[in-house]
This record gives C-alpha cells, sequence and structure tokens, in this order.
C-alpha cells in the first residue's frame, strides 16, 4: 500500500480517494522520465494503440490502393492489441488504474481515427459515423457515472459483437472488398452499437438501484 492510501484509509468517509490517488500517481508516472520503462507490456501496447493512430489516418485519408492497403495493416494491428493488451493484463494480474483509463480512450480514439476519414472519402455516412461515434463517447460518459458510484459494469456480450462488427467493417471498407458487404457491416454495427448502449444503459440503472 502507498502512502497516500495509506493516509486516505485512515480518513473516514473517503472510500473514492484511493481510486483518485492511483490514477494520479499513475499519470505522473507516465509523464514523468521514467515512465515508458515502469510501464507493463499491456500498458505498453495500450500506448502503442494511440501511436499508430495518426499513421491510419495518414494512410487512410491519401486515398489510393496502397494507401489503403497500407491503413488497413495499421487498424488490423491496432485491433489486435485492443484484445491483447486486455488478454495479458488478466493473465499476469496486470490490471492497472492507468490501464483502466487508457483501455478504453484508445478504443474510442481508435473508431474516431478510422470512421472520420470513410466518411470524408464517401465510404461512410456521416449519420451512420454520428450514430456510431456518439454511442462510443456517451457509454464513456456513462462508465464514468458508474465509477463515480463505485460500481464497475463490465461489457456486455453485445459490446463484443459491436467492436467485432465495428472492426470487420471498417476493413471491409477500407479495402473497397464487395462494397454491398462492407455497407451492410457498417449498418450492422450501427444497430448493434445501439442495442448495446442501451443495455449498458439498462445495466447501470440496475446497478444504481
Amino acid at each position: 500500500m502507498t502512502q497516500a492510501e495509506r493516509r486516505d484509509a485512515a480518513t473516514p468517509g473517503a472510500s473514492s480517494a484511493p481510486r483518485r490517488f492511483r490514477l494520479r500517481d499513475a499519470a505522473r508516472r507516465l509523464l514523468s522520465s521514467e515512465g515508458w520503462r515502469t510501464l507493463n507490456l499491456s500498458n505498453r501496447l495500450t500506448l502503442a494503440r494511440i501511436l499508430m493512430l495518426p499513421l491510419l489516418v495518414l494512410f487512410l485519408a491519401e486515398g489510393s490502393g496502397a494507401s489503403r492497403a497500407i491503413a488497413a495493416l495499421i487498424f488490423a494491428a491496432a485491433a489486435s492489441t485492443d484484445w491483447l493488451d486486455g488478454h495479458l493484463a488478466r493473465a499476469r494480474g496486470q490490471v492497472t488504474p492507468l490501464g483502466e483509463i487508457l483501455d478504453p480512450v484508445a478504443d474510442k480514439l481508435l473508431m474516431v481515427a478510422a470512421v472520420l476519414p470513410l466518411v470524408a472519402l464517401g465510404e461512410v455516412d456521416a449519420w451512420i459515423a454520428g450514430i456510431i461515434l456518439g454511442r462510443e463517447f456517451l457509454v464513456t460518459a456513462l462508465r464514468a457515472v458508474a465509477l463515480r458510484h463505485g460500481k464497475v459494469v463490465p461489457a456486455s456480450r453485445l459490446g463484443k459483437w459491436k467492436m467485432s462488427l465495428q472492426v470487420t467493417a471498417v476493413l471491409f471498407l477500407t479495402l473497397q472488398l464487395l462494397p454491398p458487404a462492407g455497407t451492410l457491416l457498417i449498418w450492422a454495427a450501427m444497430i448493434v452499437a445501439v442495442a448495446s448502449g442501451a443495455d449498458y444503459f439498462r445495466r447501470l440503472l440496475r446497478e444504481l438501484a
């Protein structure tokens, strides 16, 4: 237990303070000169996913066949780290406050970096992108509400299907594979995104009741 945690444990009515101090300490370590070396492998993978995003936008927005292929490779690599970092963190018992913050943020940024250039290229309708991305940020806000009340609502099966459909749709649309299939996949991703968002809201209300 750190000195900050021992101090908070001795303070009545400060049940949420230890989490705030842990997050603050994690951010301080990340921003320090020794930050990268103090991170575990899972957190490094999450940060690597975020650092890939400017390259993804650059190659995807260029629009040529070769740049789309490179963008698809970058997106597939980034999406694979989404599964790998969580798997490693659970398998090694290395779930950290920093990882709890960075992982969902990296997921949202990945979808923004992939979907908005596809809108600019005319591959995705703006209103579909608005629903998909709006759902992502709404659920992030709901997670923040849950944490303030000391609740953690885990991802549901619908949420996992949503992510799988989004990744598949982005790859199809980026590579222009069977254009009708890509369109159907992004529609399916939008529908499942709305359903999973409603399910998350329902489960949060049940937890807070």
